[in-house]
């Protein structure tokens, strides 16, 4: 009998600890900091992510100030440093200082060339450096980027180009 009252004593104690664990922490009480995540994992979509994990990646456009499709997709990002971008409009490439967060992402200022193209003002190009140049933050949806204005609003979408050979 009294190996049974032990084991019962047992069980009770874990099922105190089990609830215990499971409380929520009352008035003036600190929170449970969350652990970081793993090596390799994806951030929280609220984390800040820095421009150094997008060092090496390529982008194509597919959408410009919600345009649903990008016409000859040579429109092309490329992070070539922590601070630093290039690509083409579809004609003229570019240059770009970057911002280091993509939380607070500002791009510019921009050189490009010169080339003579048959591009009017409001063309497709003249709309994706624009966008550049407003852009105040980014995020990343897997294999997506996505630049956007002060309010949040999308101005170019990028797809991950596939890495050439």
């Amino acid at each position: 009998m009294a190996t049974q009252v032990s084991g019962f004593k047992l069980s009770a104690w874990v099922l105190a600890a089990a609830l215990s664990a499971c409380a929520v922490p009352g008035p003036g009480s600190a929170p449970t900091p969350t652990p970081p995540p793993a090596s390799g994992s994806t951030p929280a979509p609220d984390a800040p992510v820095a421009t150094t994990s997008l060092v090496g990646t390529e982008w194509v456009a597919l959408a410009i100030h919600g345009a649903r499709e990008v016409t000859g997709s040579k429109i092309r990002l490329r992070w070539v440093a922590a601070d630093q971008i290039t690509g083409t409009g579809g004609c003229n490439g570019f240059r770009a200082r970057a911002g280091t967060n993509l939380a607070t992402l500002q791009l510019g200022p921009m050189s490009s060339t010169g080339r003579a193209c048959l591009s009017l003002p409001g063309s497709q190009e003249d709309l994706f450096i624009k966008a550049l140049e407003l852009t105040r933050k980014a995020r990343l949806e897997r294999d997506q980027l996505i630049l956007m204005d002060d309010a949040g609003k999308q101005l170019v979408r990028f797809q991950r180009a596939a890495p050439s050979r």
